[in-house]
């Protein structure tokens, strides 16, 4: 690792060690905090606005108001309730100084997202570097994978980060939602793209996701002109995306660009909808309320063989 320094940062919500599920081998997996998408299933909600923001655990909640009294803006209230003082939580108010994090007796509270240097992030994986040159047992080392949120609103960022950790592998999961100049850097400095394929429709993926679907698959046609490794990953939520031209959709992609490594079926979960409650908002009432089950997967692995993909696994 070199040692120039940088003042640059970018808002970061989770590190995560030991991660065998985002790139080959053992992996490092970097959460951004930011996105220009808004999928309506999302499972990190978390990472949708490049902010700190507050998170309440409720069910952690013992109701010694202790917060209450040392918060100076409003963020946390008493408030008597069919014949009960509870706790009540406005984390639009929060200004994210921390101070009832201090107070709060079983961690009831939580502070989601932190500004980091590349010199702060190049110390907390350095780590962790010791594991990559571990065999998965085929032939294959780890790395570090970039996640989020959207990584690509962090380029720059990234290939600061990357000059101080040459020779590491390196992969972005990534909506490919992006400036040309985001992605051409990208294709420079990736070895891996894990790119996110969710609707093939395009009024639909405005629908579903906030915004049409046509950048990103002109992103997804560049990446591919470099010649750069590609696994397509395939969020399939049931009775929402789950469709047959959809289906059809992914195919095409498979057969026209036969250099894909593989397809990868991400199944729903549920876990985006307690987080959203945690971050005081509502959770999206189309959304299914109970996860995908291995009956759906095992039905969209059929739909997939049967439309002739047959390099197609689950997550």
């Amino acid at each position: 690792m070199t040692g120039q320094a940088t003042d640059m940062t970018a808002p970061i919500f989770d590190v995560q060690s030991f991660s065998l599920n985002d790139g080959p081998g053992i992996r490092t997996v970097i959460f951004f905090k930011g996105c220009p998408l808004s999928c309506r299933w999302c499972h990190n909600p978390e990472s949708h606005t490049g902010q700190r923001e507050l998170m309440f655990h409720k069910r952690l909640c013992v109701g010694c108001m202790e917060c209450v009294k040392v918060c100076h803006f409003g963020v946390h209230e008493t408030v008597l309730q069919d014949g009960m003082y509870v706790h009540v939580v406005h984390p639009e108010r929060c200004v994210g100084c921390g101070e009832c994090l201090r107070v709060c007796c079983y961690d009831a509270l939580s502070l989601v997202g932190d500004e980091y240097t590349v010199e702060k992030l190049v110390s907390r994986v350095s780590h962790d570097l010791r594991y990559f040159d571990i065999s998965t047992g085929e032939g294959r080392t780890g790395g570090v994978t970039f996640s989020g949120g959207e990584p690509l609103l962090y380029i720059k960022f990234i290939e600061e980060f990357k000059k101080q950790i040459p020779g590491v592998h390196t992969a972005i999961e990534t909506s490919g939602y992006a400036s040309e100049e985001a992605i051409a850097k990208a294709a420079e400095l990736m070895d891996l793209f894990l790119f996110d394929y969710k609707v093939t429709d395009p009024d639909k993926h405005k629908a579903l996701c906030g915004v049409n679907n046509s950048t990103i698959l002109k992103n997804f046609e560049y990446v591919y002109s470099k010649g750069k490794d590609i696994i397509l990953r395939l969020p399939l939520i049931p009775g929402v995306n789950d469709t047959p031209d959809h289906f059809d959709g992914i195919a095409e992609i498979m057969k026209s660009h036969p250099r894909i490594l593989k397809a990868e079926i991400m199944p729903y979960h549920t876990f985006g909808i307690g987080k959203t409650e945690e971050l005081g908002k509502s959770p999206d009432e189309n959304m299914p309320v109970t996860g995908a089950t291995n009956e759906d997967v095992s039905i969209w692995l059929e739909e997939l063989h049967k439309r002739g993909v047959e390099n197609v696994c689950r997550s």
